[in-house]
């Protein structure tokens, strides 16, 4: 009977430890997601370099199985409503300059950000982006143990600085989750301190406007931002590269 109770200790200490892991993607159903990695390109030659690092939010490939027929950020309505086409507008309408734009989904480093090798991104260092956006973390495990936490910082701070190294300094902003999980914000916000870099809050999923509700017929598909949510994460990021002047008192 001893041997009984430590084994139902055991397994529902077993489960305790699963479910504290899943990944803020993982509570909304969105473990399915990135299946495969997926990239886009839209060139201009002479273009302003713009550079979006991100995951499903920022790029999702065609997949069927869940619904999502479209290859553009989920769950935007069309291409040009994705928060990635939006920033891109907006920058060249700040700059009168067409974007040359490059956007990557790096949800494998989230998932695997300790044996990440950083080589899988030289091509886009090598891009010398004059604009640079990484939009990370909803897939990160829910770490609990702050040396866990710190673990992701570190290698956080890694991938932004592979773009920093070289005299070529892009301006960049960070952008903090979209389901609102603070220790992920607090982290990226330290490295983006550490670096001078701007960082941006865009944990608003706590308004159901700014999902995808009722639009799609999986849930975790409708639990990414929807047109609302995807103009807002924009404006904030825009914001963050060209903020208001300050009035003068």
């Amino acid at each position: 009977m001893r041997n009984l109770f430590f084994a139902l200790f055991i397994a529902l200490a077993t489960i305790g430890t699963v479910v504290s892991a899943e990944s803020d993607a993982a509570k909304h159903d969105s473990t399915q997601m990135n299946a495969t990695a997926v990239e886009s390109a839209v060139k201009h030659a002479d273009g302003l370099r713009v550079v979006f690092i991100g995951n499903s939010i920022t790029l999702h490939g065609v997949a069927p199985k869940i619904g999502w027929h479209n290859a553009w950020g989920m769950a935007a309505s069309a291409a040009e409503k994705d928060y990635v086409h939006l920033v891109t507008k907006g920058i060249e309408e700040k700059t009168g300059r067409k974007c040359d734009v490059r956007v990557r989904n790096l949800a494998n480093f989230e998932r695997k950000f300790r044996e990440y090798d950083l080589k899988q991104i030289q091509d886009l260092v090598d891009f010398r982006p004059d604009y640079l956006i990484f939009a990370l973390g909803e897939n990160v495990a829910a770490l609990k143990e702050e040396a866990e936490r710190l673990e992701y910082r570190d290698a956080f701070a890694r991938l932004v600085k592979r773009f920093l190294s070289g005299e070529h300094k892009p301006l960049t902003v960070v952008r903090g989750v979209f389901w609102a999980n603070q220790w992920k914000d607090e982290m990226m916000a330290q490295v983006a301190k550490d670096n001078g870099l701007v960082f941006v809050k865009a944990d608003i999923s706590s308004d159901p406007a700014m999902m995808a509700l009722g639009l799609f017929e999986h849930r975790g598909v409708q639990h990414h931002p929807g047109d609302a949510g995807m103009a807002e994460i924009a404006k904030r990021i825009l914001a963050g590269f060209f903020p208001a002047p300050q009035a003068k008192d």
